[in-house]
């Protein structure tokens, strides 16, 4: 299983007829969200696009975001104890079924282990000195993920896993298209086809909604933002009380810097699921993604992209995206 992560890599450098990635280059947000381990279970979907794909054409596209975090932390009720790197693979099609209409779905594989980039994660805070928070005092590349409420262990994980994650299933409509603003709005059902056990799911159904929007500013700049809420389909996971919905959204700046280089700014954040903790990492969070989208063909482009906690604490230490996003018939649009 060790492996694994390595597979996902080759699925990545395939021709790109096997995946691909909804509208221009400039307005697609990174697919990135909180991937703290506690909150990446529930319902939230990934930034989408206003602009979706016309009617019989698709668009598909396969992401690899590597996260790695330690976070040790408590109060006189809780103690919290992250100590992990994941990889998660995400498989993505969408679809125009009708005009002004999308179909689309997400498919996760996630590992999750002790990793080999712990070392790495503390040069890189050391050299542009970020909070190192406990690393200097904690061994490399382990696996260990607890909560306890009031000293009663609620989750002890410290095998590293290989699963499915919870599969996510959406409906988009166009509300606006026009040469400066498109708009659509999304619905999606989050399906329990991970294992809540191994935390690669939350055991619920989950129902989201969200308004894309598309706006140029200038020229060479322009904006993507979203913004939504879930409704989480159960009250707790392993015994820990769940908010019944959270907000969240995020907005991007995308300069065109040429034909083939798109660089973007991505601040992005969500609402607690876990209203009645009182730890940081389990409240609510923002953090910001940056990086850039290379335009490889007239049919496909390659993001890659950073994410930082620049609320320290409130979400995982640092996670890489690497995303390649193809259209289907993209020379006859």
């Amino acid at each position: 299983m060790r492996y694994w992560p390595c597979f996902c890599l080759l699925l990545l450098v395939q021709p790109a007829y096997l995946i691909a990635a909804p509208g221009s280059s400039g307005y697609q947000p990174f697919e990135l969200r909180d991937q703290n381990l506690f909150n990446l279970i529930h319902g939230q979907a990934l930034p989408s696009n206003a602009r979706l794909s016309p009617q019989s054409r698709a668009y598909w596209s396969s992401s690899l975001t590597i996260t790695n975090t330690l976070n040790i932390k408590g109060n006189s009720n809780e103690d919290i104890y992250l100590d992990y790197e994941a990889w998660r693979f995400n498989l993505s099609y969408q679809y125009g079924f009708m005009d002004d209409w999308n179909i689309k779905i997400d498919v996760p594989l996630v590992y999750q282990g002790g990793g080999v980039f712990d070392s790495a994660i503390d040069n890189w805070h050391q050299v542009f000195g970020l909070p190192r928070g406990e690393r200097p005092y904690v061994a490399n590349n382990q696996y260990d993920v607890r909560y306890a409420y009031q000293s009663r262990s609620q989750l002890d994980l410290n095998e590293e896993v290989t699963s499915l994650g919870d599969i996510q299933l959406a409906v988009a409509h166009s509300l606006i298209e026009s040469s400066s603003t498109t708009m659509s709005l999304w619905v999606s059902l989050k399906l329990p086809t991970g294992d809540q056990d191994k935390m690669t799911g939350s055991g619920a159904v989950d129902y989201s909604a969200w308004l894309a929007v598309n706006r140029r500013l200038a020229d060479n700049w322009l904006i993507n933002m979203n913004a939504g809420a879930v409704i989480l389909g159960d009250d707790n996971y392993k015994n820990i009380p769940l908010s019944d919905y959270a907000l969240y959204g995020h907005i991007m700046l995308g300069w065109l810097v040429n034909d083939t280089i798109n660089l973007k700014l991505q601040l992005q954040g969500h609402s607690s699921y876990y209203d009645q903790s009182q730890l940081k990492i389990l409240g609510d969070t923002y953090f910001l993604v940056f990086g850039g989208t290379i335009v490889l063909s007239q049919c496909s482009q390659l993001d890659i992209a950073m994410s930082e906690d620049i609320d320290v604490g409130a979400s995982p230490d640092a996670s890489l995206l690497i995303s390649w996003r193809h259209a289907s018939h993209c020379s006859k649009n």
